[in-house]
């Protein structure tokens, strides 16, 4: 088994078990399916300085206790949710088997598509070399083969996307739907990016895949009513979402993004719990929004 496996299986073993000493530790891996060996005190300082290195959290030593605990960190995002991606990864392929003999208690969303172009485009990166594809329009009617260098991968609304500069350099950063691309062949020779910019830059202040270089982020308040602001707390409506202000009847949270279709959508599934209250460009454009959807119904009154 890899060694991030083996990681993975001691952060998840930590977070749920708390502290414990490295006599228990191997005393519960001898029951998983990753146990080949007891670990020895060399190789969990090899595991600790991994974890350290590619998670946000770490691993201390308590020498009063004898114990080892974890910590985890607050300030990298970008890191947090890599991470319980590949925590969640680790649990499903833990349960595999379980779930095949439970299939008929299990009912589960689509999983994110594109999945199965995440691997070469990846390998693409690590080599420092750029990719070359057919990719289909939206409808599945056209398709064109393109080369470009790929940045980043995202993932959004159950798809994975990929940023990507075409090899020409003209055209800035594109966004592919990774399900819309076939025969993904990586080049031979080196293709390095024009732009140094990072995932969390090219995102930052917009609203899902969204990007725009015309565009700043504005500052937008909401006021969400009753019940329905713990919701917004534990499913924030962006990464940059805040609890402004508290009462009995309602919450005020403000956010910073380009506003886009998708976030007036995201808006509109909150139904009456929630009202824009600045700035008056986001508030009159869902009123308009919600104006002609009403109108809709208007005409089809008796």
């Amino acid at each position: 088994m890899s060694k991030l496996q083996k990681c993975l299986y001691l952060i998840d073993l930590l977070e749920r078990r708390g502290a414990m000493s490295l006599k228990e530790i191997n005393e519960h891996y001898r029951y998983s399916s990753l146990y080949e060996s007891d670990i020895q005190p060399r190789t969990f300082l090899r595991y600790k300085d991994y974890i350290l290195l590619n998670f946000p959290c770490y691993i201390e030593y308590n020498a009063a206790t004898q114990k080892y605990y974890l910590i985890k960190n607050d300030y990298n995002k970008g890191n947090q949710s890599l991470y319980e991606y590949l925590l969640s990864a680790f649990h499903i392929e833990g349960m595999s088997e379980l779930a095949i003999k439970h299939r008929d208690r299990i009912m589960l969303t689509d999983s994110p598509t594109g999945i199965v172009n995440v691997q070469p485009v990846l390998e693409a990166i690590d080599a420092g070399k750029g990719i070359e594809f057919d990719y289909w329009s939206f409808n599945k009617q056209t398709k064109k083969h393109l080369v470009a260098i790929p940045y980043f991968l995202r993932t959004w609304e159950r798809r994975w996307y990929l940023v990507a500069e075409p090899d020409n350099h003209h055209h800035g950063q594109s966004v592919f739907a990774l399900e819309r691309m076939e025969n993904i062949v990586i080049t031979e020779h080196e293709m390095q990016p024009s732009s140094n910019i990072s995932v969390q830059d090219y995102f930052k202040g917009s609203f899902g895949i969204n990007h725009s270089d015309d565009q700043h982020p504005v500052t937008i308040r909401l006021r969400v009513y009753g019940t329905q602001a713990d919701y917004v707390r534990a499913l924030p409506i962006h990464e940059s979402q805040r609890e402004i202000e508290r009462t009995d009847e309602w919450t005020d949270f403000e956010m910073d993004l380009v506003p886009c279709y998708n976030f007036y959508q995201q808006l509109l599934w909150h139904r009456e719990k929630l009202e824009v209250l600045s700035p008056a460009s986001v508030r009159d454009e869902l009123h308009n929004i919600i104006h002609q959807t009403l109108s809709l119904y208007e005409k089809s009154k008796p």
